[in-house]
């Protein structure tokens, strides 16, 4: 039991010691690492301002989507419609 109190007095006492130091590099470690998603974040927002920005009077057209739509032309569909008397 004595060693076992001896050992828990010396984690206290080399913790309460460099507790400053361990806090500080967490810190620093953190802030560094939020800093980097910051800017990370940051150019990826500038990058999609640059793209959507378009001089007035000029549209962007993106030719990946094509403009035609499939017509349905399925024997036996059945289509509602009223009929219209003139």
């Amino acid at each position: 039991m004595a060693d076992f109190l001896f050992v828990l007095l010396i984690i206290f006492i080399v913790f309460g010691v460099f507790r400053r130091y361990i806090l500080f590099f967490l810190m620093s470690a953190l802030s560094k690492k939020l800093f980097n998603e910051m800017n990370r974040m940051q150019q990826r927002q500038n990058s999609y301002r640059q793209q959507q920005q378009t001089p007035p009077g000029r549209v962007q057209v993106d030719p990946s989507v094509s403009g035609k739509k499939p017509i349905r032309d399925v024997p036996g569909e059945y289509v509602d419609f009223e009929e219209v008397k003139e």
